[in-house]
């Protein structure tokens, strides 16, 4: 969880929320699959939203991830690039292209040490209560209460 959180991401949870209580969820701004999560998620757990382009055409959605991670407000991008499909796109900077390699080449990472998992996204780390990790790949509507259950360990 350590290196998850050192890369470049929006975190929409409460200040001073416990980093054992925070899911990480590897998204796509474009994907459909990771609006349903946003929408489903957004206010009720914590979570750190890492933007990686994986889908088709990387010039847009790197535009609309430096878009997210730019923004004085990225919590408030975040929701605007979800709400409006789109969201307002940004500058890709050498800095934030830097920035979303490193999620992409983590992101990339993770799938190729567990070869078991299919990628996808979202892909969501959430963190259990005894300190191991659920790795969820997809998002189905149901699936938030699922989430809430691995990070309460119920």
């Amino acid at each position: 969880m350590e290196l998850l959180a050192k890369l470049a991401s929006v975190v929409d949870a409460p200040p001073g929320t416990p980093e054992g209580q925070i899911a990480t969820i590897f998204f796509d701004p474009r994907c459909p699959y990771c609006h349903a999560a946003f929408a489903a998620l957004h206010g009720r757990i914590a979570a750190r939203w890492v933007p990686v382009v994986v889908l088709g055409d990387p010039e847009g959605g790197n535009r609309m991830a430096a878009g997210i991670l730019s923004a004085t407000d990225r919590v408030a991008a975040l929701k605007a690039a979800f709400e409006t499909k789109g969201g307002k796109p940004g500058e890709i900077t050498p800095e934030i292209g830097a920035k979303l390699a490193e999620n992409k080449e983590a992101f990339a990472s993770i799938f190729a040490a567990s070869p078991a998992l299919r990628p996808g996204v979202p892909t969501m780390f959430v963190p259990r209560p005894d300190g191991r990790l659920a790795i969820m790949v997809g998002y189905e509507t149901g699936d938030d209460a699922k989430l809430r259950a691995v990070l309460t360990g119920s």
